[in-house]
Formats: C-alpha cells, structure tokens, sequence
C-alpha cells in the first residue's frame, strides 16, 4: 500500500532536494505545503503517513501545527527538519509529540538511513549521478540564510540562556532609492538604535545594519555578559551588534566556505554619508531579518546589504553550491 508523504515546508529549496532524495522510494503519494496551515489541512484530506515538518513558516509555524495535530483522527510520523538548532527549539518540539528532529543542513547519510527505518526508501551505498534541479539563486540563498539564521540564534540562545523567536529571512535586490529610504527611516526613529558593520570576504562587500528596540536593551546585554561601563548604553549596543552579525556571518561562512572579516560597529548616525554618488546608484543584495528573545522588551532587526558585484559573487556561489 502506497505511504503518503506530506513535505511541509516553505522553501521550494527543501522541496526539490527532498524530492531528488526520495526519487528512489517505494510506492509513495507526495504531497507540498508552503505554510503550516495548508500542511494541516493536506494532512487532514489525504491521510498522510510521513511529516517533514519545517518549524520557521509563515501564516502558522511547525510549533502550531505540532499543537493542534492532536486534533486529527489520527497522528501521522513527523520528522522535523528545521534551520532552528536551538536545543529548546528540539525539547520543545519532542514535548509537543515529533518523533524525530534533524537540523538544516540535514546529513544526507542520516536522512536516507531515516528514510530507510521508515520503509519509504531503500538504505544503498550507491552514488548514482543525480538530475541536479535548478534553483533561483535568491531562494536558494535564503535557505542558506535562513539554516545561517538558525545557527546564529543557537549561539545567542546559549549565551542569553533564552529561547529566541526564529525569524524568517526576506531575501531580496533592493535599489538604492528604496534602501536610502529604509535607512532614513531607521535614522528618524528615535525609539531605536542603528548600529552600522561592514564586512568582507571572498569578493563580497558588505553592509550590516542593526536596529534595537525596547526597554530591556541593558538587559539583553547584561545576560549576554556585556556590562556598562558609561552613563549612555551605546558601548553595550555595540556589543550586542556586533554578536548579531558576527553569530550570523560564522555560520553563513561555514555554508558557503568563504570567511569574513567585519570591522568595528558604529552608531549609524556617525557613519554613512547618503549622498556618496556610487551609493545612490547602485542596486544592493539584502538579507532582512528580526530577532525577539521570547521574555523580554527587546526588537533586534538586521538589515545585510551588499553591493552589485557582491550579487554576481552570490549567484556564483549559489550554481556551485547546487
């Protein structure tokens, strides 16, 4: 009898590459949800065995879909595969009832043996040449962004002794006239406090934005072990900036094998002069994303933007990697 096989998850990166894994698989019906709201709706329709439930969705994330499955007539297998490493993020969704937890990247070598265990495929040691399936050099980057993202909340996560709330990443090319308006927003928000990062490594030049907001900035930055040495909390901003971006480009260099270097953080109103001609003209590759700890007053979003020639680097990258 044919095993229904749900891959529930919104990068089209994760279902091409899950679909090339299971291409070798017994008789199996495949079924996609982009959200965790279509995934519970396909599980209810089509009596679905298998789950490879992603937890960072948007509409309604793999933590929900965890809660509300107890509802169903009946529990299908579900096998989390997720960008968040954090080991709350594992208890929490084995408390919940998964019954496997595999981090992104996942090893191909622990999935096909899970697949096996499973019945749905056959464990072989072959390496017959694979159909390399083309993929938008945009979404596949932000698949690497958003495993890069999982890894940074880890670390933050172990120095904090907090859960944090995973974000999604918005990959995107920005023109220049859209983010000069991003950063005069930023600038006019007096609620908040920019903090500026360049970086560099392998042909890509870099920009790092850092917006924190709320009223436990200190906080944060007491628990991640940063004191305040000063009246004004500019140099524990600093601190904190600088672990946001350096958590994320540590573990973006280990996906793409290209180290970075950045250079000291600076309070965004000290730095960039928006009528640099070079700036105005050029088109930009962003990486957006939000960081909120789970029990305190604080809002981090990070804006990374890197220039036109770090673009043709990514896309670059991105055919060698796929």
């Amino acid at each position: 009898m044919a095993k229904n096989i749900l891959i529930c998850d919104d990068s089209p990166l994760v279902h091409k590459s899950m679909t090339r894994l299971l291409k070798d698989s017994y008789d199996i019906n495949l079924y996609y949800a982009e959200n965790g709201s279509d995934g519970l709706d396909k599980i209810a329709k089509n009596n679905i065995d298998v789950v490879f439930l992603d937890l960072t969705m948007p509409i309604m994330d793999g933590f929900e879909v965890l809660k509300r499955l107890p509802t169903l007539a009946y529990k299908p297998t579900i096998v989390i595969i997720s960008a968040d490493v954090q080991k709350e993020a594992a208890r929490r969704c084995l408390m919940l009832g998964a019954d496997y937890f595999l981090s992104k990247p996942f090893e191909k070598k622990k999935l096909k043996q899970l697949l096996s265990d499973l019945h749905i495929t056959e464990l072989t040691n072959t390496t017959a040449n694979e159909n390399v399936l083309s993929v938008d050099y945009i979404e596949g980057f932000r698949e690497i962004a958003n495993i890069s993202l999982g890894r940074g909340a880890a670390i933050i996560s172990d120095h904090l002794g907090e859960f944090i709330k995973m974000p999604l990443p918005y990959v995107a090319t920005m023109q220049s006239s859209d983010l000069a308006m991003t950063i005069a927003d930023i600038r006019s928000d007096h609620q908040s406090i920019a903090i500026a990062q360049r970086f560099v490594g392998g042909g890509i030049h870099g920009e790092a934005l850092v917006d924190l907001r709320g009223k436990d900035i200190l906080l944060f930055g007491e628990k991640l072990g940063f004191s305040q040495t000063n009246e004004d909390k500019n140099e524990v901003v600093i601190d904190i900036s600088n672990i946001m971006v350096s958590s994320f480009l540590v573990a973006l260099s280990e996906q793409i094998s290209i180290p970075f270097s950045v250079r000291q953080p600076i309070i965004l109103e000290e730095y960039m002069n928006l009528s640099n001609k070079d700036y105005e003209e050029s088109d930009f590759f962003t990486v957006e994303y939000v960081y909120k700890a789970e029990t305190l007053d604080l809002e981090c979003e990070v804006l990374f933007m890197m220039d036109s020639h770090s673009t043709k680097v990514i896309h670059q990258i991105m055919e060698t990697l796929n």
